[in-house]
């Protein structure tokens, strides 16, 4: 791994210092000021942190040693309420959920790596914002509406430093634009187009990697952590081969422009960017490219090993140079920013410090915010969903869910290779024993085919008023937990889809395979909790249907034409007679034995593995319908969602072996 060493923001007040508020700031400017100071302390759930116009045009949020927000006056002037309420939403979120101090400095100071973390870490933690607050997510779709940097904006700013846009800086924003539009740029060169492919699935595991709404310091830290190892782990290694190859095509560019001014090289319009400055080859018409790099090659040729060293030291040095200050311009462009440099014993020894000082005026200070706080989350609270709830209970094992169904699942995480033939792909291990052997298939390797498997999910849930009471409460969040665990999976692997369906005296249809998992179809599913007492949509609770219900899901499964079937149905396992649903073929028998039945006859195609699963107390009866010893089929009675996580992956081995 090439270090370089890199140029940050730095924070260089104390924290004592106090910023002078500019003129502009009349009465009713002064009250936004207030109000947006009393939003970023509630979200960041820190009454002592500072919330000031800052000295420079801009937003930031600056973790040390100073602790505060900095606001952009013009902004606060100019832009209304409702923009200014998104970004300190957006910089509260920081304060709250992003940490950095585990990074190893290494790690953090190699060229682009910062500017890697920022990109993810903006959706990050809008996420939680979002999740915890339902007015963020208007104010934050008006702010990166108004603000998302567009190639326009970027090229504009890259233009000014080099004349062009490097590709790693491409990569960031194209990260950026995915979360808030869920698409890319139209025109991307092929190997950044190339790089977000076989990436964006694990940008978008990182920045769904959020603490609870309501996190301990514990948790917020082991997140964070968690975004870390994804973003280096399963991220940088292909983008670090974006910023190598920017690294030596601005080397070369610097050679160019060096032999240009020495008057070596007369170059014309085509092969300039906005600026004026040279373009860097690969952005050049092909027969210009090609006559450049035989003038640069023809001019170290003449030079000696010594003469040749030092101009190649040079480039290096400029580009490097040139590719740190690009960056810290356009960190400016994402609206939060990290912190470079972990804390030092001494900036954490100032920072108590200053905080003792302090301490009188914070804690009156603080008594206001407690009590503006409670106006805040009262109102937040009455407009959450029973889905938000319920998603806030379970997402401590979200993760857990997600992984067990993943590693059941994944039989081949990466593919495999051989060794080959020119025209394949270049092994660099290869190329070494080469030079060594001079065999040449060393040099190459191709792709051995790997078959790519499928799943589908229905996951069937009893709203029948049976399940009143405790069986509900803790059915609805088993529900929620698998809708969002399975979905994660999906978006991590691909290859996987989930249908969702209630069950009364029929199906109850809420997500079909063919649907995202989106805002609208959480709401959709906050209303079963109110289908076992009559007052949701379908609104038949005296009724329960298992074995016709049962009968009609495995039938829509099936349509699915997955290879790999699975019905997870949560109830508490008592059919209740309605004569008007029943399967043809089981006239005679009772709802019991009825669907004793179809889980045999399910059981026995062997098409689909069924699992029963009883969340709350008094959902025994699952077990005695839903029986291990039949094949394809297990039970999970009588659990909580918590314990329903610790169990899920051994069940479903038992299952599937």
């Amino acid at each position: 791994m090439r270090e370089k060493s890199r140029k940050f923001e730095a924070a260089n007040p104390p924290a004592s210092a106090e910023i002078a508020e500019p003129e502009i700031l009349d009465v009713e400017l002064k009250d936004r000021l207030e109000r947006l100071r009393t939003m970023g302390r509630v979200i960041g759930d820190d009454f002592a942190m500072g919330v000031e116009v800052g000295r420079e045009r801009g937003w930031r949020y600056i973790f040390k040693p100073v602790n505060k927000i900095e606001v952009d006056p013009v902004d606060v002037k100019e832009k209304g309420l409702d923009y200014c309420l998104g970004v300190i939403a957006h910089e509260g979120a920081h304060r709250k959920i992003s940490r950095t101090d585990f990074i190893p400095k290494k790690i953090w100071q190699e060229m682009g790596f910062s500017y890697l973390m920022n990109a993810v870490e903006d959706p990050r933690v809008n996420n939680w914002v979002r999740g915890k607050y339902d007015g963020a997510r208007d104010w934050l779709s008006r702010v990166y509406a108004e603000d998302l940097p567009t190639e326009d904006r970027i090229d504009r700013k890259a233009k000014q430093k080099l004349g062009y846009t490097p590709k790693h800086i491409q990569y960031g924003l194209e990260v950026i634009r995915y979360w808030h539009q869920g698409e890319f740029s139209e025109s991307l060169p092929e190997d950044v187009a190339e790089a977000l492919k076989d990436t964006i699935k694990f940008a978008e595991l990182a920045y769904e990697t959020l603490p609870a709404k309501d996190p301990k310091e514990e948790d917020i830290e082991e997140q964070a952590k968690n975004m870390y190892k994804i973003v280096y782990s399963a991220i940088w290694p292909e983008y670090q081969k974006l910023v190598d190859q920017a690294f030596e095509d601005e080397a070369l560019r610097q050679m160019l422009k060096e032999m240009i001014e020495k008057g070596e090289i007369e170059l014309g319009e085509e092969g300039k960017g906005g600026n004026g400055e040279p373009l860097p080859l690969d952005q050049m018409p092909e027969d210009l490219r090609r006559q450049l790099k035989k003038k640069i090659k023809e001019k170290l040729e003449g030079l000696s090993e010594e003469e040749r060293k030092k101009m190649e030291e040079k480039a290096e040095a400029k580009a490097e140079e040139a590719l740190d200050g690009l960056e810290t311009d356009l960190n400016q462009e994402i609206k939060g920013k990290f912190s470079p440099q972990p804390e030092t014993v001494a900036e954490e020894k100032e920072r108590k410090e200053g905080e003792a000082k302090d301490q009188a005026e914070a804690k009156e200070r603080a008594k206001e915010i407690r009590e503006a706080k409670k106006e805040i989350e009262k109102k937040l609270e009455a407009e959450r969903s029973e889905y938000d709830k319920a998603l806030e209970t379970v997402k401590p094992y979200i993760d857990k869910v997600a992984e067990d169904i993943m590693n059941l699942f994944i039989t081949k995480r990466f593919p495999h290779f051989k060794k080959s033939f020119p025209g394949q792909k270049l092994r660099l291990k290869g190329a070494m024993e080469w030079r060594a052997t001079k065999e040449y298939r060393e040099l190459f390797e191709r792709r051995l085919p790997t078959e790519r498997q499928d799943y589908n999910f229905l996951l069937l849930v009893d709203l029948s008023g049976s399940m009143s009471g405790e069986k509900i409460q803790e059915t609805f969040k088993g529900a929620v937990l698998f809708a969002e665990a399975l979905n994660r999976v999906a978006a991590t692997l691909g290859g996987l889809k989930v249908a969702i369906h209630g069950f009364q005296d029929e199906l109850i249809p809420y997500k079909d395979f063919a649907e995202e998992l989106d805002d609208d179809l959480r709401q959709k599913m906050s209303s079963m909790k109110r289908e076992v007492s009559n007052q949701g949509e379908h609104n038949r609770s005296s009724y329960n249907n298992d074995g016709y219900a049962l009968k009609a899901a495995a039938q829509i499964l099936e349509a699915g034409k997955s290879r790999n079937q699975f019905l997870f149905v949560l109830s508490d396992g008592q059919p209740a007679e309605d004569n008007t649903h029943r399967v043809p073929e089981y006239q005679g028998l009772s709802q019991e034995d009825e669907l004793r039945s179809v889980i045999k006859d399910i059981s026995q195609a062997g098409q689909q593995k069924i699992l029963g699963i009883g969340l709350g107390k008094g959902t025994e009866h699952v077990a005695d319908y839903y029986r291990n010893d039949l094949p394809n089929v297990e039970n999970i009675p009588n659990v909580d969602v918590k314990k329903l996580s610790e169990v899920l992956g051994q069940k479903l081995k038992e299952l599937i072996k």
